[in-house]
Parts: C-alpha cells; sequence; structure tokens
C-alpha cells in the first residue's frame, strides 16, 4: 500500500471539506465550529499548512503558503458574493496567513514529521 496516495487523497479531502465549511450559510453552520471567527480561520489554516508540510519538501514549502493565501482569498470572495449569510473580510485573510504561517513553523521544529509516526503506527518502516 502506498501511503503517499492516502495522504494526498486525505489531503484533498481536507480542502474539500474546508471549503464546504467555509461556504456553508452561517445559520447551517455546527455548533461544533463555533469558536471566535479570527481563531477558528487560524486554526484551520494552521492545521492545513501543518498537514501538507509532512508531504512537502521543505524547499517547497513557500508553496503551500501560497496555495492557503490563494485559498483564503477565493473563500473571502466567494463569501463575499455569494450573499449566503456569510461575509467576506479581508482581516479572515490575514487571519488565514498568520495560521498557515504557524502551520508550517510547527512543521519546521517537527511536526512535519507526522507521516513517519504514522507509518510506524501503521506498522510500516517508512511513510511511502
Amino acid at each position: 500500500m502506498n501511503f503517499v496516495r492516502v495522504w494526498w487523497t486525505l489531503g484533498a479531502l481536507l480542502v474539500i471539506a474546508a471549503t464546504i465549511i467555509c461556504l456553508m450559510p452561517s445559520t447551517e453552520m455546527p455548533h461544533e465550529f463555533e469558536l471566535n471567527d479570527k481563531l477558528s480561520h487560524v486554526i484551520g489554516h494552521g492545521s492545513l499548512a501543518l498537514y501538507f508540510s509532512g508531504l512537502v519538501p521543505r524547499r517547497g514549502w513557500w508553496k503551500i503558503f501560497v496555495f492557503l493565501l490563494l485559498f483564503g482569498i477565493s473563500i473571502e470572495f466567494a463569501q463575499y458574493y455569494m450573499r449566503a449569510g456569510r461575509d467576506g473580510d479581508p482581516r479572515d485573510v490575514i487571519a488565514n496567513s498568520l495560521g498557515a504561517l504557524l502551520g508550517l513553523l510547527l512543521g519546521r521544529i517537527g511536526l512535519a514529521r507526522w507521516p513517519e509516526l504514522a507509518a510506524w503506527l501503521l506498522g510500516r518502516r517508512t511513510a511511502e
């Protein structure tokens, strides 16, 4: 079994889930997601950045940041134009960017090795 494909597939599903959650009308938002708005953005983008930092070589982490920045901007534009009980807020883009930087920082101090830990827990020698 090739874990790399599994991890990338799971990553794609996480991005899709984040998109759905971010574009869901606020009246339909599950109560579990009702944190402070900016904290939610920091945690969400930080989690995605940390997740992908385990899949992308460190020299390519700038691509993770750029992707998450563009993803956050796109979500805010979509929220603004959808008019479905959500508002596009430029401050959310800042919170998203800070979250992505925080996630990459956590990856830099060693948490990007999560695929190795997962492979070990699943009884494999390598993450591939």
